[in-house]
């Protein structure tokens, strides 16, 4: 294996790594009503860069200003980030799915001068035209002309590169300052408003230099992208590093045509969170009972994961038809963006997929512990990776009787700090250290496992601290429930007496199953769901043990990852 060094920074890849795999696919993408998947070379996605930075450089006055990008994943989509931080300015990763409001407010905070955006969120583009800057530059990533309103992204790039062609190589020679503001993040807001996270090329770079010792070998390999770009985990993680790498990346159409997609990709690696191998998982589990072969295939998962310990693994023949219901080649399912049950890693593992978890944060552009490829552990999140230091601060005081705390970190992939928010910067930042919010302990192995948020965490009355997430594993696993949410809830009967909660919404695909001659009164599935938590009561210490429940009829407000918003939830009665 040749030496792995670290890049100085993202330009890097295009003036370099790019060079190697010339002639490689780096995408394939279906355009417009195309039914087929069209490639897009390495050679290609490099001109359009180059040709676009130059453009935005050299014609449009946008150096060192803010550019938006919001749209669904694309190769554009892509370009237009990688033009901009190897030598324009700063990009702004928006989350498609943000309301017009949410968008100009976006906007006007991080006082960008222009933004690209895709044909779907035009309207809501549009809507808010006339409460942004007069000056501001529109780019639409999908007309084929310029109009009175939008620029052509096509042409722009076609432009650039006739510039290059004829000598412009200012924006290609562009020297990177690694520690200068390249690119602002907003988070998810999940536990609170959301904050700008400022990240330079210093950051990145180190993410790629650690996934290298993690999956050395990702430019032999197929991805399919599913999660959104603007998440730091798929875009570290599936572009930057799969570009990186040389990796073909298949981009899925949208979450609604996953299935079709992984059968027409195929790809070697899978890049999810855990609310999707849920999917997954409940998708093989449905057609097993459709064929009555529960009981069989729990049987050869007991019996293949023990002849694999002793070398003789016949999982990927025992189990092909639930491979190739992922089309047929997955070898590596990497998951991030929450903690994910062991049971379910162990299952997925049984199948014959290698099943890596990773932790991180926006703040660390992401990656802080990984699991490896060998010496797997479910129910942890692996070791740090290279150039990452994680300790535990006890003096959170989560638990003075254990070796719990709260996981701070320090490493060159923490970020510069959150955009124009010194007070909230200084929360989280001392003496390099990051303080990340999260709780958890290492295990004897060394392994990092998370036990949940500090800001999630019930503190009872005589001062006993509550993980919900380890509660609402237990309670995501009743049949009758989609998802949960457990919270601390004031009594009313006693003002200091903290009431743990479980709000859950129901699977009415599982509803609709069990019960189609008679569906069950709203009483009857709530004595149901009870009856289930009263036997999880038993299983726990005392105060843990949940006292009310609650059904909520509609689902949860959530991320585009698919994490629950708790802020916005613990707003609602």
């Amino acid at each position: 294996m040749e030496e792995i060094k670290l890049m100085h920074s993202l330009k890097d890849m295009i003036n370099i790594r790019f060079d190697k795999f010339k002639d490689r696919v780096a995408f394939l993408e279906k355009f417009g009503t195309s039914k087929e998947f069209e490639e897009i070379t390495y050679k290609k996605l490099k001109d359009d860069i180059n040709g676009l930075g130059t453009y935005m450089l050299k014609k449009m006055g946008l150096e060192n200003k803010k550019i938006a990008v919001i749209g669904e994943n694309s190769s554009r989509w892509y370009i237009t980030y990688m033009a901009v931080v190897c030598g324009v300015g700063v990009i702004v990763p928006l989350d498609k799915e943000l309301p017009a409001n949410e968008i100009l407010n976006l906007m006007q905070r991080s006082k960008a001068s222009a933004i690209v955006y895709s044909d779907r969120k035009k309207e809501a583009i549009d809507a808010i035209r006339d409460k942004l800057p007069k000056d501001m530059i529109y780019i639409n990533m999908n007309i084929p002309e310029k109009t009175k309103n939008e620029y052509s992204f096509d042409r722009l790039v076609e432009a650039g590169r006739d510039l290059v062609d004829t000598g412009n190589i200012d924006y290609i020679e562009k020297e990177i300052d690694r520690e200068a503001f390249s690119v602002l993040l907003f988070t998810s807001g999940t536990t609170g408003t959301s904050k700008g996270v400022m990240l330079n090329h210093k950051n990145l770079a180190n993410n790629l230099y650690a996934a290298e010792f993690i999956i050395p070998q990702m430019g032999e390999y197929r991805l399919l992208s599913v999660l959104p770009m603007h998440h730091t985990f798929e875009f570290t993680v599936t572009y930057l590093y799969g570009t990186y790498s040389g990796s073909t990346i298949g981009i899925c159409e949208g979450l609604k045509y996953f299935v079709k997609n992984i059968k027409e990709i195929k790809p070697d690696v899978l890049v999810c969170v855990p609310a999707l191998v849920e999917r997954v998982d409940q998708r093989i589990e449905k057609a097993l009972k459709e064929q009555n072969k529960e009981k069989l295939v729990s049987t050869m998962r007991k019996l293949t994961t023990g002849l694999s310990k002793i070398g003789i693994d016949l999982r990927k023949k025992v189990f092909k038809q639930i491979q190739d219901n992922l089309g047929g080649n997955v070898k590596i399912i990497l998951c991030g963006g929450a903690p994910i049950d062991a049971k379910l890693v162990e299952k997925m593992e049984s199948y014959g997929f290698i099943f890596m978890q990773g932790y991180g944060l926006t703040e660390t552009a992401p990656l802080i512990t990984t699991t490896l490829l060998k010496d797997r552990v479910a129910g942890t999140v692996g070791k740090p990776i290279k150039n990452m230091e994680v300790r535990i601060d006890l003096s959170a005081n989560v638990d003075e009787n254990s070796n719990i705390g709260e996981i701070i970190v320090k490493g060159d992939n923490v970020m510069m700090g959150y955009y124009e928010n010194e007070e909230e910067t200084n929360k989280v930042l001392n003496k390099g250290w990051f303080f990340t919010g999260d709780i958890g302990y290492f295990d004897i192995k060394g392994n990092l496992v998370i036990s949940g948020r500090s800001k999630n965490v019930i503190v009872t009355s005589n001062g006993k601290k509550i993980f919900p997430e380890e509660i609402e594993n237990l309670i995501n696993q009743i049949p009758l429930v989609e998802e949960s949410m457990v919270y601390g809830k004031p009594s009313k009967k006693n003002k200091n007496e903290v009431l743990v909660t479980a709000r859950v919404t129901l699977d009415e695909e599982y509803i609709e199953e069990n019960y189609a001659s008679k569906r069950p009164t709203d009483e009857e599935i709530y004595n149901i769901i009870w009856n289930e938590i009263k036997k999880i009561n038993r299983s726990m210490v005392g105060y843990k043990a949940v006292k009310e429940l609650e059904i909520k009829k509609d689902k949860f407000s959530k991320t585009t990852t698919m994490k629950i918003k708790r802020f916005e939830e613990m707003k609602k009665k």
